[in-house]
């Protein structure tokens, strides 16, 4: 890499500026996201201009950016290697090794991702992945403390139910594809059960948002992780919630009546 690029990239000046954009953006994405929906999964569709992506490749592209970017931002600061930041590295990069390669294998089908939602979830990710790369490379934190584990845990917990319920939601969608291969024609949507199915509609966003929060607690003042945290719960709540009407408009008689959008119990 070229030596003015380095430079120009572990400059604080940089750093500070991509922070205070990245800062921005939960503040953008909720009313944006109230009022519209985001074309992708089962909103997919026109936005303004009707250019849709292959929701597989898009969708691997789109989330590689942030580990790759992270991992460019460590290389460059050098970080010691303290077992504080092999432990988040590890967390940061398991997380984006499901969700841009796992995730899209493992889905028997994906609908295709709007040219806006990819590149604004580009624009995201080179923040995301830049800001909170510099930051784990400069700081380092004790792991002896009951705060660093409870955080650990809680990611631990988060990534877990995720990926179980991602599971269910792809069981689902193979017997859809089975079916419509069957009857060669167009089939509702099912009524996901088991886990936290049960009590929400959106247990994938609800898990994606404790293994954040658990993240930042880990991180013990990570300005980054934070803004990572907020801008979860700013682009997954008001998706969970268009979600859960969806689910209720589709499904008017089964649907049951006592499950949330997004928190259970309360939300």
């Amino acid at each position: 890499m070229d030596n003015v690029i380095i430079k120009y990239w572990i400059k604080p000046s940089t750093y500070n500026t991509a922070l205070g954009i990245y800062a921005t953006l939960p503040f953008l994405m909720v009313p944006a996201l109230f009022v519209v929906n985001a074309p992708y999964g089962k909103f997919a569709g026109k936005l303004g201009v009707d250019w849709s992506l292959s929701g597989k490749w898009s969708w691997c592209v789109m989330e590689v950016i942030s580990p790759i970017t992270f991992a460019v931002s460590l290389v460059l600061t050098r970080p010691t290697g303290t077992p504080f930041q092999i432990i988040m590295i590890s967390a940061w990069m398991l997380h984006y090794f499901n969700r841009s390669i796992l995730y899209p294998l493992r889905a028997p089908s994906m609908a295709p991702i709007h040219i806006l939602t990819f590149l604004s979830s580009i624009f995201f990710n080179l923040l995301n992945g830049y800001t909170n790369g510099i930051w784990i490379g400069r700081h380092s934190r004790s792991i002896h403390n009951v705060s660093f584990w409870l955080g650990i845990t809680l990611w631990l917990v988060g990534f877990a139910s995720n990926v179980y319920h991602d599971s269910i939601l792809f069981k689902l969608r193979m017997k859809k594809k089975e079916k419509e291969e069957k009857s060669h024609k167009k089939q509702r949507y099912f009524i996901p059960h088991d886990g936290l199915f049960e009590y929400i509609s959106c247990p994938n966003y609800f898990s994606e948002t404790m293994e954040w929060l658990g993240y930042a607690i880990a991180s013990n003042s990570s300005l980054p992780a934070i803004i990572f945290t907020i801008s979860t719960t700013a682009n997954l709540f008001p998706r969970a919630w268009r979600t859960h009407a969806w689910y209720k408009q589709e499904f008017q008689q089964t649907y049951p009546s006592n499950r949330k959008a997004i928190i259970p119990f309360l939300l």
